[in-house]
């Protein structure tokens, strides 16, 4: 188990809540918050900042919401979007060869970290798995055509 400092942020006021000893920064923030759940912050006013003093690390969770729950009609990753490519820190897109994929623990699929729409669809506790994009039909130009020139 790990010793986590966790702050409540609401607007601009600061609210040191203490140490929190947790298996994960997430639990540390759940644990803050009363035993809701959270989820990662995406801008939202009110969330918890957790800090791993030991790995120099530092976490931003908001309280979830059931708004903020995949909808159950998406099934492919077109119904999130187009792709949200990461970049490196220099500002190109994040292809230089390496292994981006990690697997998700709770359905088992294989996600790209290079793309943030799948990224963040595997962050949400009780997500299904989501089918990838099909690949594009391939055309045939057939034979050019003899009457223009």
């Amino acid at each position: 188990m790990t010793k986590y400092q966790v702050e409540e942020i609401d607007d601009d006021t600061v609210v040191p809540f203490g140490v929190v000893v947790a298996d994960d920064p997430m639990k540390a923030a759940e644990a803050a918050a009363g035993g809701k759940r959270v989820s990662p912050r995406a801008l939202q006013d009110h969330w918890f900042r957790v800090v791993d003093e030991a790995q120099a690390a530092v976490y931003e969770y908001s309280l979830a919401g059931s708004d903020e729950l995949p909808d159950p009609e998406w099934t492919e990753l077109s119904d999130l979007g187009p792709p949200i490519l990461g970049r490196l820190h220099g500002g190109e897109p994040a292809n230089d060869g390496v292994d981006h994929f990690y697997t998700c623990a709770e359905c088992g699929q294989s996600v790209d970290t290079r793309d943030l729409r799948q990224v963040m669809w595997h962050e949400v506790p009780g997500h299904s798995r989501i089918e990838a994009e099909p690949a594009p039909a391939s055309c045939s130009l057939g034979e050019p055509d003899s009457t223009r020139n």
